[in-house]
């Protein structure tokens, strides 16, 4: 009998404490997401719009795209209004059809997105000047046979644009696979990866990689490879809108929407020029 007792009380203390938290929550605010780049001297293209999903469903990369929205964006004295790409006349985004049109330097543009319910997402952005190369290392680069005695990289550098004090510079291997194709003569050797005890698996999860330089020069440093081959160097000069968003994404891996440049959703429309340069980086056996 005491044993009953005992156990009764147990059974209602649980009770009380069950009716007394709050219930889950389970509302879900459907929230969308902008990522909108202009490069300068380029055609608009690859501007993407996704809605957030809930917690617990599985992330889809299609579902989350909305397809159907009305996206205009104005500047240069001009409105162009953006179809969206279906996969397979290249990648998903919204783009304006007229690649003859480039986007302009040190020009005012904005975005204004009509959603199928109607809600609106806006953002503006001027573009940076365009900058020129100081000095460049070779066009071919060979990685050393003693891995353990790196020597320094050729430097790079570029002028420097008034104005903006942050630049992004993307080391890019443009093919993973082939080799020997792009040799003198050519041969049937196949790309491989760069052998480093750093990073594992994850160094070549991306093809790129993009760091930020507060100078207008900086060294080519050989952890950077991930792959030998044709490469593609690149320097960003970046307005603020899309350097904010690389910044978070890059040291947070998630973005802040008190640090978004955009009203009515989360995300960025931003716009930089940029520089490229391409280079072959040789075996090192």
């Amino acid at each position: 009998m005491k044993k009953l007792i005992i156990l009764n009380i147990f059974v209602l203390m649980a009770f009380w404490i069950t009716s007394c938290e709050d219930p889950m929550p389970n509302d879900y605010v459907e929230s969308y997401i902008l990522e909108a780049l202009l490069i300068v001297d380029e055609p608009i293209r690859s501007i993407t719009l996704m809605k957030s999903q809930p917690i617990g469903a599985i992330f889809n990369f299609d579902s989350a795209m909305v397809r159907d929205a009305n996206v205009e964006i104005t500047g240069d004295n001009m409105t162009m209004s953006l179809d969206f790409r279906v996969r397979e006349d290249g990648p998903l985004g919204y783009y304006y059809k007229d690649t003859t049109y480039k986007v302009k330097p040190q020009t005012e543009y904005k975005i204004k997105i009509t959603l199928p319910n109607g809600k609106t997402i806006t953002g503006s952005t001027v573009t940076p000047p365009t900058t020129e190369w100081s000095f460049l290392p070779k066009e071919l680069l060979q990685y050393p046979v003693d891995t353990l005695k790196l020597p320094a990289t050729d430097s790079i550098g570029w002028k420097r644009v008034q104005g903006f004090e942050f630049y992004l510079v993307s080391v890019k291997n443009l093919d993973t696979a082939n080799y020997g194709i792009y040799l003198n003569p050519p041969t049937e050797e196949l790309n491989r990866r760069v052998f480093t005890p750093f990073g594992g698996e994850r160094r070549f999860r991306e093809t790129a990689v993009i760091t930020p330089v507060a100078n207008n020069k900086t060294s080519v440093v050989w952890n950077v490879f991930r792959w030998f081959g044709k490469h593609e160097l690149a320097v960003y000069v970046p307005d603020w809108n899309y350097l904010r968003w690389y910044l978070q994404a890059q040291t947070k891996g998630e973005a802040d929407p008190l640090l978004t440049s955009i009203e009515g959703g989360i995300g960025y429309f931003g716009s930089a020029s940029i520089l490229r340069y391409n280079f072959f980086l040789l075996k090192n056996q």
